[in-house]
């Protein structure tokens, strides 16, 4: 390694760059001269490393932020086609409640069954609806209090059976 002191060095000579030897390996310790702000001045292989470590940080974060946003967004097309897939086929429903009331039931898919809303369903419905309860097979009818249509019965436990009211 030459000596470092500028004083021992041999008087710059004007010698075109492209005539200088090619550095083969820039260390740490390695001295290089520099101009800055019009001054003559060293710097050192480790600052230059720093240099380019620190000039290179911001694509490196960027990177990063870019590659855990598609990670998270992953996860989220995931959950997304998860909730898809369990939620898929089972619509909120009308069912009678425990009081008597006719209320919106949705899905549950941790508990994997309905669970009322406690939403009334109201509306002007203008025909009568049917529902078999899965559990014990039996059959239900509902519609609003306004519907004027006509009324169902069962007739021997087996044949739903139309009633037309003359008006």
């Amino acid at each position: 390694m030459a000596d470092r002191t500028i004083g021992e060095l041999d008087p710059v000579k004007e010698v075109p760059i492209g005539d200088l030897p090619q550095v083969l390996e820039l260390y740490d310790d390695s001295l290089l001269p520099v101009e800055q702000q019009g001054m003559a001045m060293r710097m050192t292989g480790r600052q230059f490393r720093q240099y380019g470590e620190k000039s290179a940080e911001i694509y490196v974060q960027t990177a990063v932020d870019a590659a855990d946003a598609a990670k998270q967004s992953e996860a989220n097309v995931a959950e997304s086609e998860r909730q898809a897939r369990e939620y898929s086929g089972k619509p909120p429903v009308i069912r009678q409640n425990e009081a008597g009331d006719f209320t919106w039931w949705t899905w549950d898919a941790e508990a994997q069954e309905y669970r009322d809303t406690g939403e009334i369903a109201v509306g002007n419905v203008l025909y009568a609806a049917f529902f078999v309860d899965e559990t014990t097979g039996e059959l239900y009818e509902y519609y609003d209090k306004a519907y004027t249509g006509p009324q169902f019965q069962l007739r021997d436990g087996a044949d739903l059976e139309v009633i037309l009211i003359a008006g």
